[in-house]
């Protein structure tokens, strides 16, 4: 079977492996789409991940060999399918910290979602593998890791109807938690200096857009406001969005860390202002099998709108030009196919 290989940064190749066997509580899928997710990028480009590896966990699959004990699924079977999977026992688990635990970290689909056969564990297909009903879209799909992940972020905090959320970054990310937050009854502003994905919010949910590089942002959202947001998004984290977020949040506000910051971020706290106004800053990492589950069911109900997102699809033997058109911001999300 064909997998992708990452040597370097730009050194990818398509290359010719085994393709996997299976036990027979597990079952073998085929790749029809996978999405490039932020993460895989920080892979790619960190000296310190180890290589040459196949990466990608963002897969939609056709199910094309089960083990004797699998009975949830058959051959021809359309689905989708998340790579991690928490123990639910264990001290992270049992205080919510799900994405903590050590068995969440250690579990992986095989080889990843780069390559044509993909295989999930009998715990992968219990936990977060979900069948595509006929009708539903398979790019849409696609979405449904990405999306869990920003339910997991929205679950820290206490939604009211008509709550301001700021979001920061409207790549596609950003562009999912706007739809998320309007659905779940929430108001957003959207924060980015690339005017036409403010453009783009807009169209998609969101009320109020803001060009940082232009005016005082924290000014605007107490204009737009009154008191200040209610939570803070931060889909892109930096000294600047992180400090700006603490400056224009609401007192008792929340600021939700969700992208990957720099290694070498930092920023000064005035810790008695920190302490006095009540602030929170949290971080929300991955997903989980219940946000998994919801997102499924999001995106199969056609409750928010994944089309602007979606653009043509690559062969994977031309990853190097879906990663330039992602990291050029030309499109929002790369999805491959052989």
């Amino acid at each position: 079977m064909k997998a992708l290989f990452c040597y370097d940064r730009d050194d990818f190749r398509l290359e010719e492996i085994d393709k996997p066997s299976i036990k027979k509580d597990e079952m073998l899928i085929e790749m029809v789409y996978t999405g490039l997710c932020g993460s895989d990028i920080i892979k790619i480009f960190d000296p310190g991940v180890k290589k040459p590896a196949v990466f990608g966990h963002e897969v939609v699959g056709r199910v094309v060999e089960t083990g004797s004990r699998v009975t949830g699924f058959k051959p021809g079977d359309m689905v989708v399918a998340a790579h991690h999977i928490p123990c639910n026992q264990c001290h992270y688990c049992l205080h919510g910290s799900h994405t903590m635990c050590r068995h969440f970290k250690q579990t992986n689909i095989y080889p990843g979602s780069f390559s044509q056969y993909i295989r999930l564990s009998a715990e992968h297909i219990n936990y977060t593998t979900f069948r595509i009903p006929a009708g539903a879209g398979l790019l849409e799909a696609v979405f449904t890791e990405p999306l869990a992940c920003c339910i997991r972020a929205i679950d820290k905090v206490n939604l009211l109807e008509d709550d301001y959320f700021a979001v920061a970054g409207t790549g596609v990310m950003g562009m999912l938690f706007i739809q998320l937050i309007k659905l779940m009854g929430g108001r957003i502003i959207a924060i980015d200096p690339d005017n036409n994905r403010l453009s783009m919010a807009a169209k998609i949910g969101a009320e109020y857009t803001i060009d940082p590089l232009k005016g005082d942002t924290g000014a605007r959202i107490k204009d737009i406001t009154g008191i200040g947001a209610d939570v803070a998004v931060i889909t892109v984290t930096n000294s600047d969005t992180l400090s700006g977020a603490l400056g224009y949040l609401r007192d008792g506000g929340t600021a939700i860390i969700f992208g990957a910051t720099e290694k070498s971020t930092g920023i000064e706290v005035d810790f008695e202002n920190f302490y006095k106004r009540e602030l929170t800053i949290a971080g929300a990492y991955s997903a989980t099998p219940g946000t998994l589950k919801r997102a499924h069911e999001i995106i199969t109900k056609k409750e928010i709108n994944l089309s602007p997102l979606i653009s043509e699809v690559i062969p994977l033997a031309d990853f190097k030009k879906g990663l330039d058109l992602m990291l050029q911001k030309k499109i929002f999300k790369t999805i491959f196919k052989i």
